[in-house]
C-alpha cells in the first residue's frame, strides 16, 4: 500500500490500539471468570446483587450521551486530518460543555432516584445502604461522563493506543483494588469508594492524555459554538438510533421469552447464547471497530479513494477470516465448554447459540461496510435499517415463540430479521456509493468463506481427537487450532502484495511497542 509517512504513522497507532483492546478484552474475560465468584462468595448473594443492580441502573444513564462521543471522534478526526486546529478545539469544547451538562443531569437523576426509593419503600431492607451506594455511584457517574470528550480528542488524533493502554491499566487497577479491599474485609462502601477514587484519577489521567495527543487542547467557554451543537447532534442522532436498534436486537429476545414463557426459560438464552455471542461480537469489534472508522475518516478527509478501496478490500478479508474462525469455535467447542462452565443442563441453549453465531458470522464478514458509512457520515441509512430490523425481529420472535419454538424461535427471529438488512441491503447501499460491482463483491465474500472452511480441516481433526469438557484441554486445542489456521490463511488467503503489507505493518507495530 503506497502511503505517506504520516498515514503510516496513523495506521500503526490505530492497530497498536486495536491490539491493546484485545488484551483489555481478555482481561475482562479473566475478571469475569475469576473475580465474580470471589465477590459472590465474599459479599454474599444479596449484597453482590445489590451492587450489580445499582451498577446496571447507573449504567442506563450513559444513554444521555445520545451518541455525541462518536460524533466528537469523527469530526475531530476529520478536522485533525486537515490540520484545522481551531475547528478541533471548537468541536472539543462544544462537546465538553454538553457532556458537563448531561453529566450533571445524570447525577441529579441518580440522586433523585436514590432519594425517591429511600422514601417510597420505608420498609425495604438495607435502604440506607442502597441510598448511600447510589449517591457515591452518582457522583462517579458525573465525573466519568466528562471524560468522554477527552476520549474523543485522543481517538480523534488516531492515537487509540493511548486510550487502549489506559483501559488496560484502569481495568487492572480496579480489579486489584477491589480484590484487596474485599479480601481484607471491605464491603459495598469500600468497593464504591474505590470506584469513585479510580474515577477521579481517571479524569486527570485522561486530561493529560488529551493534552499529550493534542498539545493545543484547552478548555474555554469562549470556544463553545452553538452552531456546532446542531452539527454534533445531527451525526450523533443517527448513531444513537443505531445503538437503540442494537440494544433492542440484543435484549429484545430476553424480554420476549421472559414475558411469554418465564424468566427461567430465558436464563439459558442469557447465560449461554447471548454471553458467548457477546464475546464473539466484542472480539470482532476490536478487530474491525473504532480504529477502522478513524482510518477511513482520515482517508476520506484527504480524498484518498485508492487507499480507501485497498483498505476496504483487505478489511473484508480479515473480517471474514476472523468471523469464520470464531463461528467454527462456537460450533465445535461450545458443547464441551458450556458443559464445564455452566453444566450440562444449559446445553438446551446450543441450537439458539449456533443460529445467533451464524448471524454474527455473516454480518461481521460485511462489517467494513458499516464502518465506511460512519466514516463518510452517511450512517443515517444504517440507523434506519437497524431500527426497522429490530422491530421486525421482535415481531418474528413473538410469532415463533407463540408457535412453541422457545429460545430457538427467538434466535430464528434474530437471524431472519438481521441477515437481509446487514448481509444484503446495507452492503448494496455501500457498493453503490463506492461504485463496486455487486457480483464481484459477493463472489469474493463466498471465496473467503470457502478458504476459511478448508482452513478448518486440521483444527477439526485436532478437536475431534482431543476434545473434552476441561478448561486446560480446551485452551490447548484453541491454541493449536489458531497455530494451524492463521498460517494457512496467511499463505492461501492473501495475495503477494497483501502479505507484504501485513508483514510490514506487523513488524512496525512490534517495533513501536517495544
Amino acid at each position: 500500500m503506497t502511503t505517506t509517512n504520516k498515514a503510516k504513522k496513523h495506521i500503526l497507532n490505530l492497530l497498536s490500539g486495536a491490539g491493546l483492546n484485545i488484551i483489555n478484552l481478555l482481561i475482562g474475560v479473566i475478571i469475569g471468570l475469576v473475580l465474580t465468584p470471589f465477590l459472590v462468595k465474599s459479599l454474599g448473594a444479596r449484597y453482590y446483587g445489590i451492587n450489580e443492580i445499582i451498577a446496571t441502573f447507573v449504567g442506563c444513564f450513559m444513554l444521555l450521551d445520545l451518541g455525541i462521543d462518536s460524533a466528537v471522534a469523527r469530526f475531530f478526526t476529520l478536522h485533525y486530518s486537515r490540520e484545522e486546529k481551531k475547528e478541533c478545539l471548537e468541536i472539543a469544547n462544544t462537546a465538553f460543555f454538553l457532556f458537563l451538562l448531561f453529566g450533571l443531569l445524570g447525577t441529579l437523576g441518580i440522586i433523585l432516584s436514590a432519594v425517591g426509593i429511600y422514601f417510597i419503600y420505608p420498609k425495604m431492607e438495607d435502604r440506607t445502604l442502597f441510598l448511600h451506594i447510589m449517591l457515591i455511584n452518582g457522583i462517579a457517574f458525573g465525573l466519568n461522563f466528562i471524560t468522554k470528550v477527552f476520549f474523543g480528542v485522543v481517538n480523534g488524533t488516531m492515537k487509540q493506543y493511548l486510550t487502549s493502554s489506559r483501559d488496560v491499566f484502569i481495568r487492572l487497577l480496579g480489579m486489584t483494588l477491589t480484590f484487596l479491599v474485599v479480601y481484607f474485609g471491605g464491603r459495598l462502601y469500600a468497593i464504591s469508594f474505590v470506584n469513585l477514587g479510580i474515577t477521579i484519577f481517571n479524569v486527570f489521567l485522561m486530561l493529560r492524555l488529551a493534552k499529550f495527543a493534542f498539545p493545543e487542547f484547552m478548555i474555554s467557554r469562549l470556544l463553545f459554538k452553538m452552531n456546532l451543537v446542531r452539527k454534533l447532534f445531527g451525526f450523533a442522532f443517527a448513531t444513537f438510533i443505531v445503538f437503540v436498534g442494537d440494544t433492542i436486537t440484543t435484549r429484545g429476545g430476553v424480554f420476549v421469552i421472559g414475558v411469554m414463557l418465564s424468566v427461567e426459560a430465558a436464563t439459558p438464552l442469557m447465560a449461554v447464547s447471548m454471553k458467548l455471542c457477546e464475546l464473539y461480537a466484542l472480539l470482532m469489534l476490536t478487530i474491525c471497530g473504532g480504529w477502522l472508522i478513524s482510518w477511513l475518516t482520515y482517508l476520506y478527509a484527504n480524498n484518498e479513494k485508492k487507499l480507501i478501496d485497498e483498505s476496504m478490500s483487505l478489511a473484508y478479508k480479515v473480517c471474514t477470516y476472523a468471523a469464520s474462525f470464531m463461528f467454527f469455535g462456537i460450533v465445535v467447542w461450545s458443547p464441551d465448554f458450556v458443559s464445564r462452565w455452566m453444566g450440562g443442563n444449559f446445553l438446551i441453549a446450543y441450537d439458539s447459540l449456533i443460529i445467533i453465531a451464524a448471524e454474527h458470522w455473516i454480518i461481521f464478514s460485511h462489517a467494513p461496510n458499516t464502518k465506511f458509512l460512519f466514516a463518510i457520515a452517511k450512517h443515517r441509512f444504517l440507523a434506519d435499517c437497524h431500527l426497522v430490523s429490530a422491530i421486525v425481529q421482535i415481531f418474528l420472535m413473538i410469532i415463533f415463540v407463540n408457535w412453541g419454538w422457545g429460545i430457538t424461535g427467538v434466535a430464528m427471529g434474530y437471524f431472519l430479521a438481521s441477515i437481509p438488512v446487514r448481509g444484503l441491503i446495507i452492503p448494496i447501499y455501500v457498493l453503490k456509493i463506492r461504485q463496486v460491482d455487486f457480483f464481484r463483491y459477493y463472489a469474493n465474500i463466498i471465496l473467503y468463506m470457502m478458504i476459511s472452511a478448508i482452513g478448518f480441516i486440521l483444527p477439526y481433526l485436532i478437536s475431534r481427537q482431543l476434545l473434552t469438557p476441561d478448561y486446560k484441554t480446551l485452551l490447548i486445542i484453541g491454541i493449536l487450532s489458531v497455530c494451524c489456521y492463521v498460517p494457512f490463511i496467511f499463505i492461501v488467503g492473501f495475495d503477494k502484495t497483501e502479505k507484504e503489507k501485513i508483514k510490514n505493518i506487523l513488524l512496525s507495530v512490534i517495533r513501536k511497542n517495544k
